[in-house]
């Protein structure tokens, strides 16, 4: 199974290995590969394809209503909501979505932060009509004395060669490559808690618990080798963070992420680290 064709880095290095292992010609082997339409994804497996499924809004609207059924039943801060109110809140996101299940996810999370029905009905009122407009919303919501830390937090996780855990992420805010009196780390800067650094920019980063992992080094894992990683949410907050829209954003370019920035942004940080 080869999951998320369109998100592979080295994405024509493993078209090729696609076609390969279908010239393997064995009776007994069958692929499956999902992607968004990207059109060198398309015309290389065109010749190999034996079925395809288009995973078109109408399929994919009424799994979307089922979701946020079951989210509002189940969730510790959805379920409180009277049997009317569920009915508008699932309505309202299933009408909205047009496909996107990342973007309920999203509604869902700002919906929990609501403390009154004034504020839930103005949510559902101001709903964002698209993904990167609700990525334009969670930034904008990032308080003013959190948004370095939310850019540094931002640029390691889109462009890290590997995976990054949570305590790691702890040490790289405690990093100022560009301080005042010089490239200095502060251990006092470090969260007592790490798991706080999930509100630094809400529903763009998670957390995953993962075992058996090799490329940490022992000291980062727990006494069962589990590690916590932090993780951009979607592969489409990355293309967000690299996109024209956000670099030309009249209130939000700040959080553009550019290549060789973010690469210098890393290395500087690395080197400050392990020379303090």
């Amino acid at each position: 199974i080869f999951d998320a064709l369109d998100e592979c880095p080295d994405r024509h290095q493993f078209l090729d290995l696609i076609k390969d292992i279908h010239g393997w010609n064995f009776d007994t082997l069958r692929l499956l590969a999902t992607s968004r339409y990207e059109q060198d994804i398309e015309k290389t497996l065109r010749d190999l394809v034996s079925h395809e499924v288009s995973m078109d809004d109408g399929l994919v609207d009424s799994d979307i209503r089922v979701y946020v059924s079951r989210q509002l039943e189940d969730d510790n801060k959805l379920s409180k909501y009277s049997a009317e109110k569920k009915e508008e809140i699932e309505t309202t996101l299933s009408d909205g979505a047009h496909g996107m299940f990342r973007w309920v996810v999203c509604q869902l999370d700002a919906l929990r932060k609501c403390r009154s029905p004034y504020e839930l009905k103005k949510a559902l009122t101001n709903l964002p009509k698209t993904l990167y407009d609700t990525y334009d919303r969670i930034l904008l919501d990032i308080d003013e004395d959190n948004r370095d830390d939310a850019l540094k937090l931002l640029q390691w996780l889109a462009f890290s060669v590997r995976k990054v855990s949570l305590s790691e992420s702890v040490e790289v805010l405690a990093t100022d490559a560009d301080g005042e009196n010089g490239p200095l780390f502060d251990p006092d800067r470090r969260f007592d808690d790490p798991r706080d650094i999930l509100t630094l920019c809400s529903s763009l980063v998670t957390v995953t618990d993962v075992h058996g992992i090799f490329h940490y080094p022992e000291y980062l894992t727990d006494a069962q080798g589990t590690i916590t990683e932090l993780t951009l949410a979607h592969f489409s907050v990355r293309e967000y963070l690299v996109s024209e829209s956000l670099r030309t954003h009249r209130k939000l370019s700040f959080y553009h992420c550019d290549t060789k920035l973010a690469n210098t942004f890393i290395a500087k940080t690395c080197l400050t680290y392990l020379l303090q």
